[in-house]
C-alpha cells in the first residue's frame, strides 16, 4: 500500500536543524513456488522514479528495499506427515531452525554472502540499500533515475521434500529513501514516493 502524500507531522524539530522528507511506498511481489523440481526462484527488482518530490527535492538519497514474506508448505500433506506443516508451526523468524521444515535461503542476489541472507521457515525480513543512477536531479528528462538488485529464493535441501511437495513464499517490499528539507527547522513528513516498481521473473519463459 501506497504511504498516503498527504503532509504528516512526526516530531517538533529543532530551529537550527534541517527536518526530513521521508518517501516511502510498498509493493507486493508475485508468490513463489519452489519444490524439489524447480528449488529456485529469482526476481530482478527495478525501480524508477517518475517525479521530484516536494520544493523540487532529489527523492532517491539513502534509499532502503527492505523484504518480507511469508513461508507455507504443503509437505505434510505430500508426505503423509514426514514433514510437519510450517503454516501452524509459528511466525517467528527469529526462531530456531526446525530440521523437520523446509527452509528457503533468502538473498539479495546470488552473490550475496551468507552474512548478508536469511534462512526461514515460516516468515523473513531483510533489508539493503538501493543505489539509484541516472538523471535523478531531472527524472523526467534524459536517462532514467532507477535502481535494480535481484532477490533470490533458494530451497535448502530440496531433494528433502516429497515428489508432490512445494514450498510457497508470499512476500512484498517496502521502499523508504530520506531527503533533509531545504530550509531549516519545521518537522519530519512522510510523502508517497513518486516511483514505479517492477517485478520481473529471472528465467521465467517469454
Amino acid at each position: 500500500m501506497i504511504v498516503a502524500s498527504a503532509a504528516a507531522l512526526l516530531a517538533t524539530s529543532d530551529p537550527d536543524k534541517h527536518s526530513l522528507y521521508r518517501f516511502e511506498m510498498s509493493s507486493e511481489g508475485p508468490r513463489a513456488t519452489l519444490s524439489a523440481s524447480v528449488p529456485h526462484a529469482q526476481y530482478l527488482v527495478r525501480v524508477r522514479v517518475l517525479a521530484l518530490g516536494p520544493e523540487q527535492i532529489d527523492t532517491s538519497s539513502s534509499a532502503l528495499a527492505t523484504v518480507h514474506g511469508a513461508i507455507t508448505s504443503n509437505a505434510s500433506a505430500a508426505s503423509g506427515g514426514e514433514f510437519s506443516d510450517s503454516a501452524s508451526a509459528g511466525t517467528n523468524a527469529g526462531s530456531a531452525i526446525d530440521a523437520a521444515l523446509p527452509t528457503v535461503r533468502v538473498s539479495f542476489g546470488a552473490s550475496a554472502p551468507t552474512s548478508d541472507a536469511v534462512f526461514a521457515q515460516t516468515s523473513f525480513q531483510l533489508s539493503r540499500s538501493l543505489l539509484f543512477s541516472g538523471n535523478c536531479a531531472r527524472p523526467d528528462q534524459g536517462a532514467p533515475c532507477q535502481a535494480e538488485t535481484e532477490l533470490h529464493f533458494d530451497l535448502e535441501r530440496p531433494n528433502a521434500l516429497p515428489d508432490l511437495g512445494s514450498v510457497s513464499i508470499d512476500w512484498s517490499i517496502d521502499f523508504e529513501s530520506r531527503t533533509f528539507k531545504p530550509k531549516l527547522g519545521g518537522s519530519d513528513e512522510k510523502v508517497a514516493a513518486p516511483w514505479i516498481v517492477e517485478f520481473i521473473e529471472i528465467g521465467a519463459a517469454p
